[in-house]
Parts: structure tokens; sequence; C-alpha cells
């Protein structure tokens, strides 16, 4: 572990993948050249800060494929799916892809409802997201669309009906 990224994962991880606070607790592997997190318990307001210096170390190096099992969590809320979408974004911003499992009803519709379905689809089990995440992304011109000779194309990022600025 030469490459100053890599000491840097050591530092960043927590050392205690269970909070003793806020009882959330992971669980993490590597399979088929992906890191699995499985996360338990209440993902919500208590469990945030120390969540997110946990995913930020997962998502910290370049190139991560990253897989998180939602199946045990008990309970999400916006929080939780704030701290999916940063992680889904560091990934994506670090050339990573991030999938999730899940299969609980509610997830699945909360998922549905917010339109995280479609950056963030979830798997219904754990081999079938390591199969889509051997599959090769979509190639840049499928996400971003054709431009045309028109002008600049206006490109949605699938969390709300409203276009983002692409210079944000």
């Amino acid at each position: 572990m030469s490459e100053p990224w890599q000491q840097d994962i050591l530092r960043r991880r927590p050392a205690l993948p269970v909070s003793r606070r806020t009882g959330w607790s992971s669980r993490s592997r590597v399979l088929a050249g992906h890191t699995v997190v499985e996360l338990r318990g209440e993902i919500d307001l208590d469990a945030d800060a120390e969540l997110r210096l946990y995913l930020d170390g997962m998502t910290c190096r370049p190139f991560v494929r990253l897989v998180v099992d939602l199946r045990p969590v008990t309970f999400i809320d916006c929080v939780g799916l704030s701290l999916l979408v940063r992680a889904h974004r560091r990934v994506r911003e670090r050339a990573g892809r991030l999938l999730l499992v899940g299969s609980d009803p509610l997830l699945l519709r909360t998922l549905r409802i917010t339109g995280l379905d479609r950056p963030l689809p979830a798997h219904p089990t754990l081999d079938h997201a390591l199969a889509a995440g051997e599959a090769s992304p979509p190639a840049v011109e499928d996400v971003m669309g054709a431009t045309g000779s028109e002008g600049p194309s206006v490109v949605s990022q699938g969390y709300g009906e409203t276009p983002q600025d692409p210079t944000v």
C-alpha cells in the first residue's frame, strides 16, 4: 500500500464497524472485484455522521466498484437516502460504480417515488448486483443523449424535474 489514496483509505475507515450510539452496523467484504458493504439497522439522522464517514472511506479511491446491500436495513429515511446519493456521486466522480441490493417493497417504493430508482436501481439479490456490475456501464452517449447541431442539450440528473446546471 504505497499509493497515497490507499493509505488514505486506512485512515478514513472507522475503527468500529458497529456504532454503539445509534445501533447501525456494517460488514464489508470483497466479492468478484466488488467491495460489498452490508448495512444493518436504522439508517436515519442518528446514523448520519458516523455512516457518512464510513461511506466516505469506502468511496474515496478511484475506480471503486461498490455494492451496498440494504436487505438487513430495518428503516431508512431521507437522511439515509441522501447518504446513498452522496456515495453514488463520489463513486461516479472517481470513475467507479455503485450498485444497491434491496428487495423490501417499502424501500423499492421509496426509491421509485423519489426518482432514485433510475440512477440507483435496487437489485433483488447480491448475485444480480454482481452480474450487473460485470456488465459494461452505458456509453457516455447513452447517458448524456445525442447532442445535435442545435446547441448543447440539458441533461436531467434523475433526481427531480428541474434540469441541473452542469457548471455547478
